[in-house]
C-alpha cells in the first residue's frame, strides 16, 4: 500500500516579493495553459545493485514474510507464469501508457513473463476511481492492492472476509490494484509501480531500504534496480510457491550470487530493523488528518528515537527532513537547521546526485534564493537536476527549474529565464497535474526572489 503523506515538496517560503498576487496569478495562469506536458522516457534502471548480497537476502526475507502491520506470513505466495495484467476501460490514457512502459521494464529488467490483456479476468486487474471514493474506505492510502477480488464492488462486498487476508493466501490467482484517476500523471505512475510490484512480489515495506519503492518514505517513486532484482529473485526457478521462510533463506545466497554477482564481494552493512515506535512517529508526523501540534510532537519523537537507536543512516536524515516539513510555518529557523542537517546526512551517504539529497536540496535552494544568495541556490539546483531526472520526479524537477528561472531573471538573463520557466511548466504538467496547482506553485517560487537586490552571488 502506498501511503498518503503530508506534502514533502512544498518550498521553504520566506517571501520578499513586491508583485501583487493578482498580477502573478494572471501571468502564471496564462503561461501554464499555453505549454504542454513532458513525460519521462522508458529508461532501464542500472542492472547491478551495489550492495552486499547478505543484506539483500535479509531484506528479501523481511519483505516477503511479513505485512506492513507486522503480521507474519508463514509461506511465500506468487503467481504461476505467465502473469496477465489488465486495466479498466475508463482509465486515463496516460495511466495506460505508463502501465505498458512498466510491463516492458519488468519483462526486460526482471525477466518476468507478464503481459497486458483486456478485461477483469486478468491475474492483476488495475481499477482507477476517484481519490475521494478510494479514501472513503482507507483514508491513509494513496492506492492499495487486495487479493482475491475482481474490482471495487467485489472489494466492498468482501473486504472483511478471510479471502482478502494476505496471511491466509495459499497462491496468487487474482489481485486488484486500486488507484485514483484524478491525480497527477506522476502520482498515478507511482501507484502503478509500487502496487503492481506488491501484487507480484513482497507486500511489506521497510524504512531501512535506501534504494527501493518498498519504502514508505516515498523518495524513490519508480521501480529501481534493487526492486527489479527482488522481483527477479521472487520469480526465479529456485523459489517456489508455498516455501517457508527457512526454505527461502537456504537458497537465497546461491540465488543472489547468480543474479547479482557484484554483491558477493561487498561487505554487509547490516542496518538494524526499524522500531515500531519510530514508524508510528513518522506516520503521525506525515500522515493525514492530524493536528499541527501532534505532527510536530511526533516529528521530535522520530528524531530522538533515530538518535537513541543509532540510526546513523538515511532514517535519521528522513526524521530531520520530516521535522523540518512540519515546523516550517511555526519555527522557520528550526526548519532551516533540520533541512541543513538532513542535507548533510544524505550528501554524506549518497552524494549530491541522489534523489534523497535532491529532495532536501529543493528546500536548501529555496532558502538561499529567498535570502538573495543566488550562487548558493544555483549550486543546490544544478547538483540536483540530474538526480530528479534519473529518479523521474517531475515535481522536484519543476521546483528546481522554476527556481533557476527566477535566479536568471534576477540576474537579467531574461531569455534563459523564459526558456527555463517553460521547461519547468512542462514538467509540472506531469508532476503536479492541474493548471491551478501549477500556477499556485509558480507564485510560490516567484515569491521567493527578493525584488530589491541580490546579495551573496
Amino acid at each position: 500500500m502506498k501511503r498518503f503523506l503530508f506534502p514533502i515538496c512544498c518550498l521553504a517560503l520566506i517571501s520578499c516579493g513586491t508583485q501583487t498576487q493578482t498580477e502573478v496569478s494572471r501571468n502564471a495562469s496564462a503561461l501554464v495553459s499555453s505549454i504542454g506536458m513532458q513525460s519521462f522516457p522508458n529508461v532501464a534502471a542500472t542492472r547491478a545493485v551495489s550492495r552486499s548480497n547478505v543484506d539483500i537476502a535479509n531484506e528479501f526475507l523481511d519483505l516477503s514474510f511479513a505485512l506492513e502491520s507486522g503480521q507474519e506470513i508463514t509461506h511465500l505466495t506468487r503467481f504461476e507464469n505467465p502473469v496477465t495484467i489488465a486495466i479498466n476501460a475508463s482509465a486515463p490514457n496516460h495511466v495506460v501508457q505508463d502501465l505498458d512502459r512498466l510491463i516492458a521494464r519488468m519483462r526486460s529488467e526482471a525477466g518476468l513473463n507478464v503481459y497486458r490483456i483486456k478485461g477483469p479476468s486478468a491475474n492483476i486487474y488495475v481499477e482507477t476511481l476517484p481519490k475521494k471514493k478510494l479514501q472513503s474506505l482507507i483514508p491513509t492510502a494513496a492506492c492499495f492492492v487486495v487479493p482475491n477480488v475482481s474490482g471495487w464492488a467485489d472489494y466492498r462486498k468482501n473486504r472483511y472476509k478471510k479471502s482478502v487476508d494476505w496471511t491466509r493466501l495459499q497462491t496468487r490467482e487474482q489481485i486488484t490494484v486500486f488507484m485514483p484517476n484524478d491525480v497527477s500523471p506522476q502520482e498515478s505512475r507511482d501507484c502503478l509501480h509500487e502496487e503492481i510490484a506488491q501484487a507480484l512480489g513482497p507486500v511489506n515495506d521497510l524504512y531501512r531500504l535506501p534504494d527501493s519503492v518498498y519504502n514508505d518514505d516515498n523518495f524513490n517513486i519508480s521501480l529501481t534496480a534493487y526492486d527489479m532484482l527482488i522481483l527477479e529473485a521472487y520469480y526465479s526457478p529456485e523459489i517456489q510457491n508455498g516455501m517457508t521462510k527457512a526454505e527461502v533463506a537456504k537458497i537465497l545466497p546461491a540465488l543472489l550470487a547468480r543474479l547479482n554477482p557484484i554483491g558477493q564481494a561487498l561487505p554487509p552493512v547490516r542496518l538494524q530493523k526499524t522500531s515500531d515506535s519510530w514508524v508510528r512517529a513518522i506516520e503521525t508526523a506525515l500522515g493525514p488528518r492530524t493536528s499541527s501540534t501532534k505532527r510536530r510532537s511526533a516529528a521530535f519523537d522520530a528524531v530522538k528515537i533515530a538518535k537513541d537507536n543509532g540510526y546513523n543512516d538515511h532514517r535519521l536524515g528522513f526524521a530531520h527532513f520530516a521535522r523540518a516539513q512540519v515546523s516550517l510555518q511555526v519555527d522557520p529557523r528550526m526548519a532551516a537547521s533540520d533541512y541543513a542537517r538532513a542535507y548533510v546526512i544524505f550528501k554524506t551517504l549518497f552524494g549530491v546526485k541522489d534523489i534523497h539529497t535532491a529532495h532536501v536540496a529543493v528546500q536548501m535552494a529555496s532558502l538561499s534564493l529567498s535570502a538573495g544568495k543566488y550562487q548558493s541556490a544555483l549550486s543546490f539546483i544544478n547538483d540536483s537536476i540530474p538526480a530528479a531526472k534519473d529518479a523521474q520526479n517531475g515535481s522536484i524537477l519543476f521546483s528546481l527549474l522554476a527556481m533557476k528561472s527566477e535566479i536568471y531573471e534576477g540576474l537579467g538573463r531574461f531569455a534563459d529565464a523564459k526558456t527555463l520557466k517553460q521547461e519547468a511548466i512542462s514538467w509540472a504538467h506531469y508532476g503536479l497535474g492541474t493548471q491551478t496547482e501549477i500556477a499556485r506553485r509558480l507564485e510560490q517560487v516567484a515569491a521567493l526572489r527578493p525584488r530589491v537586490s541580490s546579495k551573496g552571488f
